[in-house]
């Protein structure tokens, strides 16, 4: 008993136990246990926890379907929506559908005819209509074809004559002549002999586009203007003239110089021209005499300096010489031999005690205190005035004397002057009176404008009067005196505005020099001082506008600015400046000082400023200022510019716009140039595509490089019999890996010229003329190394007869220069052949490699026939190409293989118009660039291939494995399909074929049931258990809980709201939600806080168990007691048992029972 008394109570305490974890795992381990974690829905769908098992809700089928598991979508082209037979497209998991229509059809469903003008098919403003077959163009005047697509060729019938191009536009046409004639169409001949060609007498014979002279004895020339000259070899020396004369010349010497060809220096100080102890100094040309300190000036120091001359009065007094001396007479306030005392009005202090003395003289008071005028003059400087302080301007308020308030109304009228009551103060500057963008200042009584320069005035309404230099190209100048302090600094600015591209702007001297110059070189502001190295600027400032220029004179330096920007500085000797100076702006009295820095200014100079004082060329107002003293030559007031129209510069009919000193010319079509000179035939596409087209005297060329692959390959040229210049060199270039080739060959015996070839070194060789040798020049450096060389041949003295010849190679990389003479290659301009590419004389091959356009004299060797060039070329001097064998293009103008275009290790090839690649093993294409694709056979069965060099890789699909991602994997192994269902095998998954009345991912749940009422003709199907009633003829679904919609497909989202609390996840069930929450929250919406909790609930449960416990162990003892009671009375006999239920036993209530005996 005892066993089984152990047995219970090891049970009870094991099921006690259990319950205590089940109680803790729910207080402290809540977690989500839902079916839906599984994800057991496919295709997208959503899946909702029901109150017995979840269902899925399709992402692209109507709520209907979703007992269907999401496996089946309707197809929306299957009820044929597109009309006319058209083609419908849909995408899977798409309910929507697109129609592809047939021509003559659109709209959604291919319901709308289109009408065949509708796209406006017609071109170039035709008017569309429809006809039977498509819509019928009416064309408008120039075009023609079907829908007015061409431009109708008004040039097909050959209006223009002559040779001339004629160029198609819309209705109309033009025509560009050839040189010789004019006229519409070109029918009219110039005659060219009009202006009088023919000079020294000759008689002009009119040719067409072209005259020629016939010369009388003793000229040549295509003009007739040469005479045979003896002078050509330059026999006068040291800049004499030669003069030509019949079978000689005579040398007309230069000053300084004498002899036969001038070849003796005259010395000049022979006969002592200079005076007064003046110092010659003898010159190539000439001498010159240094006057310094004899008291003297002039060209041979003969005339006495005036003491004036030097400048010695101050204050801007005027010096008068005498025969021996000088007087200063000084303007009234300034005293002393030299004007250099100021006298001093304040030194009796004349003014009150509370004003300031300020005298007329002291120039630096003026524009700064009201009793003084805005600028000064010596004409005024006499005197003082007494420059009072102001009264108080403004608001007080508070004003307390000894504890009394004051006030205007308590105040004497004779302690109080225009003191009124309020504070008004008016906003001066509200209505914007300063003009040109003046910047304003409110005062309280007025407003004060500081202007931009150039503007002046009280309002920036006026501006400081330009000057005009050089007007008409005259040469002008303009002088002002400028007396400033000795070795004071000096800041001088002006506007400058000029086209031209030099010209003297200013210059600044004292009596002595011109220590300072300013001056435009190259339309860049320079300036020169003495004794110092020119500081030239950055920027141009010849374009037409105005900049301003600013320039700083210290002691020891001097600024330069333009335009505001800091130019740089130069630095000079002290400059020991006397107090009078003289500035120069534009030019100089003298003409040949002026052109020591350029030219005479052409232009106009605004608003300039010494010190901040302007130095007005014609004064904005009568007022006057310390610069009065100027001078004008020929500047004329304004900025007006020269009309440079009056001469009509624009040719070919262009018309003339004149500018500020420019004029712009608006050229016909196809004409260019500033003054529309030239022809643009480039422009007409005359060359063929592979050629470049290159303008060249009175026409053009097609320029392109040939490319020759050895036998057969030469072409030939001569002249067209009217090349009249003088043929003195020949450029090409060429590449090639031949060592032995003859590039060029002409010749007429005994005269022949050959560019070639030899042992890797370009040779040229040449006999010309009357000369029985043979020039030869020949490269240092090799050419046969497959890259471009560009060569020039050319006579040293183009001019001459006879003249040694130059060549150079790759810009003077390589060059040589013969040591004896011979002709040009005037040979070529009559009946010679010239020969390119030809085959050396020990060799059947020619030139294997590439040359460019051969040029000789300005005249180019095309490769193209005059019937391969689109458009005639007018030009009048040419080479014609005259063998029958073209001529192929296209070589390439660098090395093929010298940007290296092989990729991974390939080798090039250069073949001269292109190259060919090596390709090492693993690579192919043109460049090598592509790795051979091992995944080209596609061997990865389901999968993705990955190629690699030499191998490849497959990423397998999901579902599938391998090497070539061949073998399926068996999805259905270990399937999880419920109630009877049948596993398919997918792809990566499977899924499962449930029984009829079973539904869900794995067949888990049962369908929910439907009603469906009404009659064949008209029926409702309510689901998820709603109520299908007929009320009245209208059918409707009563909903249960939790559902709604029309037909209760719908299952309402009870977390719509978000009722979970901190951080819950909502579980959307039938009519109820669900919250999942977080490990530190529980509750039905997450409320509770399990951190704050977890304590008291442990103890709390902790207490349960115990007292649980107890109770049990009070159970066990009663049990025991019973037990043992029991067993007492158990046997055959029992004492206990006779002791209980014997008649003794009925007595005790009632009789005291004797001491109990038992047996043992």
């Amino acid at each position: 008993m005892n066993m089984a008394h152990s047995r219970i109570n090891s049970l009870l305490i094991f099921y006690l136990s259990f319950l205590l974890l089940i109680h803790l795992k729910k207080s402290l381990c809540m977690r989500n246990d839902s079916r839906c974690l599984s994800n057991s829905c496919q295709k997208n769908s959503t899946c909702a926890a029901g109150h017995r098992e979840d269902t899925c809700r399709c992402a692209d089928v109507p709520p209907d379907t979703m007992e269907e598991l999401c496996n089946k979508t309707s197809d929306p082209c299957s009820s044929n929506p597109c009309l006319q037979n058209a083609t419908c497209l849909s995408s899977p998991g798409n309910l929507s559908f697109t129609c592809e229509c047939p021509a003559g059809y659109n709209g959604t469903t291919c319901e709308r005819a289109v009408s065949m003008c509708d796209t406006n098919p017609c071109e170039h403003g035709g008017t569309c209509q429809n006809g039977v077959a498509g819509p019928i163009c009416l064309c408008s005047a120039g075009y023609t074809g079907t829908l007015c697509e061409m431009d109708f060729d008004e040039c097909i019938s050959e209006p223009c004559h002559n040779g001339a191009v004629c160029r198609d536009g819309v209705d109309e046409y033009s025509c560009y002549c050839v040189p010789g004639y004019q006229g519409k169409h070109c029918d009219l001949e110039v005659n060219e002999c009009v202006s009088d060609p023919c000079l020294n007498g000759a008689t002009c014979l009119n040719q067409i586009g072209k005259y020629d002279c016939i010369c009388p004895f003793g000229y040549t020339g295509a003009n007739c203007e040469l005479e045979i000259d003896e002078c050509l070899s330059q026999p006068c020396l040291n800049g004499a003239t030669c003069r030509d004369a019949p079978g000689g010349f005579s040398c007309s010497c230069a000053a300084g110089f004498q002899g036969y060809r001038c070849q003796h220096d005259v010395d000049e100080c022979a006969s002592l021209p200079c005076r007064h102890g003046g110092r010659c100094h003898d010159r190539a040309a000439g001498y010159s005499c240094n006057c310094t300190g004899t008291g003297f000036m002039g060209q041979h120091c003969e005339t006495l300096i005036p003491l004036c001359w030097s400048q010695p009065c101050y204050n801007n007094a005027t010096c008068e010489d005498s025969a021996d001396s000088y007087t200063c007479h000084c303007w009234p306030g300034y005293t002393g031999a030299r004007c250099e005392t100021d006298i001093s009005e304040c030194s009796s202090n004349p003014c009150p005690a509370e004003a300031q003395c300020v005298e007329r003289s002291w120039a630096r008071w003026y524009g700064s205190i009201p009793a003084l005028p805005s600028h000064f003059s010596y004409d005024k400087a006499e005197g003082y005035v007494c420059s009072c302080k102001p009264g108080f301007t403004g608001c007080l308020q508070d004003i307390e004397i000894d504890l009394n308030v004051i006030t205007p109304e308590n105040a004497s009228p004779e302690s109080s002057l225009n003191v009124k009551t309020g504070c008004t103060k008016k906003d001066w500057c509200e209505n914007h009176p300063c003009q040109n963008r003046g910047r304003c200042t409110n005062l309280w009584l007025s407003y004060h404008c500081d202007c931009y320069r150039p503007y002046t005035g009280p309002r920036c309404s006026a501006e400081y009067i330009p000057g005009r230099f050089g007007s008409e190209d005259s040469s002008g100048y303009a002088a002002f005196s400028v007396d400033a302090t000795q070795n004071e600094n000096l800041n001088i600015s002006m506007f400058v505005r000029t086209r031209k591209s030099s010209g003297l702007l200013l210059t600044l001297r004292n009596s002595t020099s011109i220590y300072i110059r300013v001056y435009l070189e190259g339309g860049k502001l320079t300036v020169l001082a003495l004794n110092s190295i020119k500081l030239l600027g950055k920027h141009s400032m010849n374009d037409g506008n105005f900049y301003l220029i600013m320039l700083k004179i210290e002691p020891n330096k001097i600024e330069l600015f333009q335009s505001s920007q800091y130019l740089g500085f130069i630095s000079t000797p002290v400059l020991s400046t006397q107090r009078k100076k003289i500035l120069y702006i534009g030019g100089l009295p003298d003409n040949r000082e002026t052109n020591r820095t350029g030219r005479y200014f052409k232009g106009c100079i605004q608003d300039v400023r010494v010190n901040n004082q302007p130095l007005e060329f014609f004064p904005v107002t009568n007022s006057q200022n310390s610069f009065i003293n100027r001078t004008l030559i020929n500047v004329t007031q304004g900025c007006m510019g020269d009309n440079l129209c009056k001469s009509n510069p624009c040719h070919n009919g262009g018309v003339c716009y004149s500018l500020w000193d420019d004029f712009t010319c608006t050229c016909p079509p196809n004409t260019a140039g500033k003054a529309c000179e030239e022809v643009k035939w480039c422009e007409l596409g005359p060359c063929p595509h592979e050629a470049q087209c290159q303008l060249v005297h009175q026409g053009f060329e097609c320029l392109a490089n040939a490319v020759f692959s050895g036998r057969s390959s030469a072409i030939f040229y001569r002249s067209n019999g009217k090349i009249s210049r003088d043929l003195t060199n020949i450029i090409f270039g060429f590449r090639t890996r031949d060592t032995d080739v003859i590039l060029l060959y002409a010749e007429k015996e005994p005269e022949f010229v050959t560019i070639s070839i030899h042992n890797s070194k370009l040779l040229f060789q040449l006999q010309s003329g009357n000369s029985f040798y043979k020039l030869t020049l020949a490269s240092s450096l090799p050419v046969s190394d497959g890259k471009w060389h560009q060569v020039m041949v050319s006579m040293v003295e183009p001019l001459s007869q006879f003249s040694r010849w130059h060549i150079d190679i790759d810009n003077k990389k390589d060059t040589a220069t013969s040591t004896t003479a011979t002709g040009s290659l005037n040979f070529l301009r009559e009946e010679t052949d010239i020969y390119v590419a030809d085959k050396a004389f020990d060799s059947l091959d020619g030139l294997r490699g590439c040359m460019s356009t051969i040029e000789i004299s300005g005249i180019y060797l095309s490769y193209f026939e005059n019937a391969a060039v689109h458009t005639k070329k007018p030009q009048e001097e040419q080479f014609l190409k005259i063998s029958a064998n073209p001529a192929l293009t296209g070589c390439l103008q660098v090395d093929a293989c010298s940007s290296d275009p092989c990729m991974h290790e390939g080798i090039c090839e250069d073949f001269f118009t292109s190259y060919r690649c090596v390709c090492a093993q693993g690579w192919t294409g043109t460049h090598c660039e592509t790795n051979i694709d091992e995944c080209f056979s596609n061997p990865c069965v389901h999968g993705n291939c990955t190629d690699r060099i030499a191998s490849y890789e497959c990423i397998c699909e999901p579902g599938y494995t391998g090497l070539n991602c061949e073998e399926d994997i068996d999805n259905c192994h270990g399937h999880q399909c419920a109630n009877g269902a049948t596993c398919i095998d997918g792809v990566n998954g499977y899924s499962c074929l449930c029984a009829s009345n079973f539904t869900g991912k794995l067949c888990r749940y049962r369908k929910l049931p439907h009603t469906v009422c009404g009659n064949e003709d008209r029926n409702l199907t309510c689901f998820n258990y709603g109520n299908c009633t007929d009320l009245s003829g209208e059918l409707a679904c009563v909903c249960l809980p939790g559902f709604a919609g029309e037909r209760c497909e719908k299952d309402i989202d009870e977390c719509s709201s978000d009722p979970c609390l901190n951080g819950g996840l909502c579980q959307n069930l039938l009519n109820k939600f669900h919250c999942l929450c977080d490990v530190n929250y529980a509750g039905d919406r997450c409320e509770i806080d399990l951190t704050t909790d977890l304590i008291s609930n442990v103890f709390t449960s902790i207490g349960s168990v115990m007292l649980a416990l107890l109770l049990i162990l009070f159970l066990a003892v009663v049990v025991s007691v019973i037990a043992a009671n029991k067993r007492a009375t158990q046997g055959t006999y029992s004492p206990s048992r006779q002791e209980k239920e014997g008649s003794r036993v009925e007595m005790w209530n009632m009789v005291q029972p004797p001491p109990m005996e038992r047996l043992i």
